[in-house]
């Protein structure tokens, strides 16, 4: 080959690794940027009454079917576990020991909870709102072997994001996965290439926080908000075709939609008020009170989280710490509307739920600080 050639070649190599180089701190610094845009939105939090004093009388040997939306690390395996044990109805769950699965049947012996500890993941491992809304029916008439009309009652678990992220983070360094999701939308799966995996090989055991913030198809990130949304709205896991700041805009907007018309919410950082919630929303109790867990169960980490962490995980879960701060006020007021009402002198927890974010972050600060100290 010429010389002449030879410098051709070695200039369009060097001009296409510059490229490269240039559009990956492109991608990245735009992750970033949209982040922090998306902590400008705005949202309303002056709420009607209709919204705040949410009221049904079940009827569950009728129509009536709640259905448990259980996103990951919200406490969620607690309260399921509350549903299908706990519940003082006529025809409580039929829980046997050794099977996964409890019987929750009307005397009709139809269903009248679909949850993971009833019907199992009928709709799919850890199934969304998306996934729920257009499985829901369908398997329902397949587990009974008919066709009713059914009122179905959404309800679901939100979390603190930063505690649920690192939560998650923990449980997948200790080797769980969860490559069975379908992330079923507009009548397919979504693709590797739409959702890569964040890892080679069967899991990610051992994974750094470090490692874990770094990737940017981490479903981790904005999980609350994703899980809640109706994707549809924005082209499932397609990302293309729309700009990225409308895109999760979009997201934000119908996960708060979708929220407000569920039947009920509780906060995994306030069991006894959710429990008081639900009971007054549905007009039945539990046969045992919930209890708040201070402190999680997660093994003692080999490395403190940071600040500067704390602000990456918040930066990545943006989306979540707009959802969590609305649901926040929204369950406050409702849980002041329920006292009212109850005529008790309210002294519920939720009345010191900090309402500035820089209180928040203090708080999920100390929390991290204490979860994550290294062995003395």
């Amino acid at each position: 080959m010429r010389r002449g050639n030879i410098r051709i070649l070695v200039t369009i190599c060097v001009f296409v690794a510059l490229f490269i180089l240039l559009l990956c701190l492109y991608s990245d610094q735009n992750h970033y940027l949209f982040s922090q845009k998306t902590n400008s939105y705005s949202i309303d939090l002056n709420f009607d009454r209709k919204l705040l004093d949410k009221d049904y009388e079940l009827d569950l040997e009728d129509e009536d079917v709640l259905v448990f939306l259980h996103m990951q690390k919200t406490g969620g395996t607690t309260f399921g576990k509350h549903l299908v044990k706990n519940l003082d109805i006529d025809q409580p769950c039929e829980c046997i020991k050794g099977k996964k699965k409890c019987n929750c049947l009307t005397r009709k012996q139809t269903v009248w909870l679909f949850s993971r500890y009833s019907t199992g993941w009928a709709c799919g491992l850890h199934a969304d709102w998306t996934e729920l809304k257009g499985c829901v029916d369908k398997e329902m008439d397949k587990q009974e072997g008919l066709h009713r009309k059914r009122r179905f009652h959404y309800i679901t678990i939100l979390r603190d994001p930063v505690r649920r992220y690192i939560s998650e983070w923990k449980h997948v360094q200790r080797g769980a996965t969860w490559k069975a999701a379908k992330l079923y939308c507009n009548g397919r799966q979504a693709s590797l290439e739409e959702v890569p995996f964040c890892f080679e090989g069967s899991t990610w055991k051992g994974v750094s926080l470090e490692e874990f913030i770094k990737c940017k198809f981490n479903l981790a990130n904005n999980r609350q908000t994703r899980m809640l949304a109706n994707l549809s709205k924005v082209n499932c896991y397609n990302g293309t075709g729309m700009n990225e700041e409308l895109r999760q805009r979009l997201l934000l907007e119908s996960a708060i939609e979708n929220l407000k018309n569920m039947s009920f919410f509780g906060l995994t950082e306030h069991q006894r008020d959710t429990q008081l919630l639900f009971q007054h929303t549905f007009h039945i109790k539990f046969s045992k009170d919930f209890e708040q867990y201070n402190k999680t169960h997660s093994e003692k980490a080999e490395h403190k989280v940071t600040q500067e962490q704390i602000s990456l995980i918040e930066n990545l879960n943006a989306l979540d710490v707009k959802l969590y701060k609305f649901a926040k006020r929204l369950f406050e007021e409702r849980v002041k509307v329920m006292t009212e009402e109850m005529n008790e002198p309210e002294s519920s927890p939720v009345s010191v739920i900090e309402s500035k974010s820089r209180e928040q972050h203090n708080e999920t600060l100390d929390y991290v600080e204490e979860l994550f100290k290294e062995a003395s």
